[in-house]
């Protein structure tokens, strides 16, 4: 009995296939480069560092940002969010009054698990702000809960769990309008590689993202942008915004105990992700400045077909350009992840069911109660023939 083709559906969560180029990358940064950034000062050396330094500088303009050492590199986008969270909140050594923190309902776990430790342990005062109805954050109503003694505001670029593009850039300029000392933290996950970022123009402080969603480069790879006012490159490192969370080798910067004063190297200790690194360099070679516009037209395709099937609910915004390429939805008398099970034993198709590593996100839409949702998102190569299957398949499991 033949297999059926897979439809993947999962792209928010992580992409597949990736770009064109990124599995020869890796392998070929596997096995043709033994040598570690930093760790020496001979030809293959140069040949790792010229790897680390070239994508550092691609960042930097995917960022919008004119300076490349304050792109961080770490191991993935939960890294460089605590580095981001708990750097600012809680860095080592440093006494100071308890910091006020001001984040959205949708923040992913990568924020809300650091700051839930941190408000447990008394440690912060946490002012969690909710969404209206169709899952867009009022920019308005969200800087008005930031005053003088609030520390960090946290908001995500776009919901991983309903798609939900949020008002970041109108947030970071009233901050700085009102000059108030607060930084602001972006979560870039579903957006870096769709959506200019651009964090000079929109006022944001620190950004984080990984390497392995719509960039469509390996996991192994997350990015921290540091900006001025949370690392001042000519003031005391040890009264910076934001601190370092590890320490250790740096590679011919440790002729000392300290770690160096200077970006990047400050936050970036330990042996890279060279391969991680070489494929994520591959795939910015290849983002279509069109992807954005196909995978919106796909979940509205989506979206037109979905809403006539009896006792099935979506969750999105009304206009598709409040959104990226997501579309979540529960179906009445179905568990989602029950649905997801189906929909891939019995069609072939991935898509992500539960919770969304969001229970903030769940619980402020009313959706906790019901398992979450189950939630499709396409991809660059998606086409209109996969998405009518799985409407098709949504539908007939109804009608079931």
């Amino acid at each position: 009995m033949p297999q059926t083709p897979t439809i993947y559906l999962d792209n928010a969560s992580t992409s597949f296939p990736k770009a064109p180029g990124v599995a020869d990358a890796v392998a070929d940064a596997i096995g043709s480069i033994g040598a570690s950034p930093g760790r020496g000062s001979s030809g293959e050396h140069a040949r790792a560092a010229e790897v680390v330094e070239t994508l550092r500088l691609q960042l930097a303009r995917l960022l919008g940002s004119t300076e490349p050492q304050r792109v961080l590199l770490a191991s993935s986008a939960t890294e460089a969010m605590n580095t981001a969270i708990l750097g600012v909140l809680s860095p080592p050594g440093r006494a100071a009054p308890r910091p006020r923190v001001v984040a959205s309902a949708l923040e992913h776990n990568a924020a809300a698990r650091p700051l839930a430790r941190l408000r447990r342990a008394g440690l912060i005062d946490l002012d969690i702000v909710s969404p209206g109805p169709e899952g867009v954050i009022d920019a308005e109503r969200f800087v008005e809960r930031i005053d003088e003694r609030t520390t960090l505001a946290i908001l995500t670029c776009a919901s991983n769990a309903f798609g939900t593009l949020q008002p970041v850039a109108e947030v970071g300029r009233a901050i700085r309008e009102r000059g108030l000392p607060t930084l602001l933290l972006a979560d870039a996950a579903q957006t870096a590689g769709l959506l200019p970022i651009e964090v000079e123009v929109s006022c944001i402080d620190l950004c984080a993202f990984g390497s392995h969603k719509a960039l469509r480069g390996p996991p192994g790879v997350g990015v921290l942008y540091a900006g001025p006012r949370a690392f001042d490159a000519g003031a005391d490192p040890d009264t910076q915004p934001l601190q370092p969370l590890i320490a250790g080798g740096t590679g011919g910067v440790g002729g000392d105990d300290e770690l160096p004063p200077r970006l990047p190297e400050r936050f970036e200790p330990g042996t890279r992700n060279l391969p991680a690194m070489a494929g994520l360099l591959e795939a910015l070679g290849h983002l279509s400045p069109d992807a954005i516009d196909h995978e919106r037209a796909l979940i509205a395709r989506a979206r037109e077909r979905l809403q006539a099937v009896p006792g099935l609910r979506l969750y999105a915004p009304q206009d598709p350009a409040r959104s990226v390429g997501v579309l979540s939805m529960n179906l009445d008398g179905w568990n989602p992840s029950d649905l997801a099970a189906v929909l891939d034993a019995s069609f072939g198709i991935v898509a992500r069911a539960g919770l969304h590593c969001a229970p903030w996100a769940h619980a402020a839409m009313g959706t906790a109660e019901q398992g979450g949702a189950l939630r499709i998102s396409p991809g660059p190569e998606t086409t209109e023939q996969e998405i009518d299957a799985c409407c098709a398949a949504i539908a007939e499991i109804a009608r079931s």
